[in-house]
């Protein structure tokens, strides 16, 4: 007899698809789950690894996770809102071999690993509508291991791949002319490799600036390269040395938009990341431009397939609390308890929306940056699922970070945070700010 159980498939156990996990498993009556992950071990891009280019498998390395990163956000806001950090007293700005810890417990905690593939790779995802109208997800996965190729049916998919991974590399006029070593900050790891030498960092979002500041430690001369309209306000090294975007390259000499040049030995981009869904059926549209992804509702729900989901497209938010909320959402949309609008009224809601950021003359690329959206963003959709939103420390920290973030990026990270209730917080330094 088939199961009463909705089947619901994950794909991928870095943060989004344990959370959404998670939620899933604590209502065994109600669901069947399966999370894939082509790995050997939960955590996504927080899997550290030295390799920067493919897995013994001969898989692209996932993780983009450089040696001495440390979050860019203070964990006291960083955290999932039911599984706090065991060291209170830790620093704020956690290096990332915490937060795969953190990552490893919460899947212990919440007996994840019952329903996890490991080291096993999603290779199709398609979609086929019933005689009753229900659509229904036919899966083909490998077991890297055994290189057992299976095809299972589900009733619902969340796609939580990430999209640190496939880095988006502009082209520049004469770059196959240049004799030195360029790779994406994907391919970073550690900063030592440059000592002596010139480079150019091309990019000043955060991973740019703090790459930036880590090699020029060791580096004769870096150029942070960048085309924001004004200077990144930021106590440097006196060897960082911001110019315009790159215009052209004719062998080592870079010609910034600016009209100055430099000699440069080493080349890093920081250029952002694409959204990549190679194992998706062309039945389901999925458009990608311009590091966009739509048609989706929430930025969270496929229009047209709305037992389809996609994880991890909001950025420039708090991510792993939003993750709670999605999966809240997620779960309410499967049980009936948000009904969604009809796929025309939901393509005219997302239109609007669309419309109203261009007009604010938000670029298309841009459309995922929330910044200041994304208070809005949570309380709604914690508001449909009938879960909690953000208690109003968490913003009134983000905002005090981002202050200190602009003042120094290079100390910032040296202030300790604590919550003292929903509302309220306190600051220390752990060494000098």
């Amino acid at each position: 007899m088939p199961s009463s159980k909705t089947r619901v498939a994950i794909v991928g156990a870095g943060v989004a698809g344990l959370i959404v996990g998670r939620h899933v498993s604590a209502k065994p009556e109600n669901y069947s789950l399966t999370i894939f992950e082509q790995s050997g071990q939960v955590g996504g891009t927080w899997l550290y690894t030295d390799e920067t280019e493919h897995d013994k498998y001969c898989l692209p390395i996932h993780s983009s996770m450089y040696k001495n990163l440390r979050t860019n956000l203070p964990k006291e806001i960083m955290q999932i809102p039911d599984f706090p950090f065991e060291d209170p007293n830790g620093a704020s700005f956690a290096h990332h071999s915490v937060i795969r810890q953190y990552l490893f417990d919460y899947a212990k905690h919440f007996n994840l690993y019952a329903h996890i593939k490991l080291h096993t790779i999603v290779k199709y995802v398609e979609p086929e509508v019933l005689k009753n109208g229900q659509t229904i997800w036919s899966i083909t996965y490998e077991d890297l291991e055994s290189r057992e190729e299976v095809t299972k049916v589900f009733d619902a998919v969340v796609l939580a791949n990430g999209h640190y991974t496939v880095g988006h590399i502009p082209y520049i006029p004469g770059i196959e002319t240049f004799p030195g070593k360029s790779i994406h900050s994907h391919q970073y790891r550690i900063p030592e490799v440059y000592a002596g030498k010139r480079v150019c960092i091309l990019g000043a979002s955060w991973s740019g600036i703090d790459i930036a500041i880590e090699v020029s430690e060791y580096a004769e001369k870096v150029y942070l390269s960048h085309n924001q309209p004004k200077p990144i306000d930021s106590k440097m090294a006196s060897n960082v040395e911001q110019r315009a975007g790159v215009e052209s390259i004719n062998g080592n000499i870079f010609y910034f938009k600016d009209g100055t040049s430099a000699e440069i030995d080493n080349f890093i981009y920081c250029t952002g990341y694409k959204f990549t869904y190679p194992f998706m059926s062309p039945k389901v549209e999925l458009r990608t431009e311009e590091n966009h992804v739509e048609p989706m509702y929430k930025h969270l729900v496929h229009i047209d397939q709305p037992n389809f989901f996609l994880m991890g497209l909001p950025g420039i938010v708090i991510p792993f609390p939003m993750f709670h909320i999605q999966a809240q959402y997620i779960l309410a949309i499967l049980e009936g308890r948000v009904n969604l609008p009809s796929p025309e009224q939901m393509r005219e809601e997302y239109d609007a929306e669309k419309q109203s950021l261009l007009a604010q003359g938000i670029p298309e690329r841009h459309i995922n940056k929330f910044k200041e959206r994304q208070w809005a963003y949570y309380d709604e959709i914690a508001a449909a699922a009938s879960c909690p939103s953000f208690p109003p420390v968490i913003k009134k920290i983000y905002d005090h970070v981002n202050e200190m973030r602009e003042l120094d990026f290079g100390s910032y990270k040296n202030i300790q945070y604590r919550i003292v209730d929903s509302e309220n917080f306190t600051v220390s330094c752990r060494k000098p700010c």
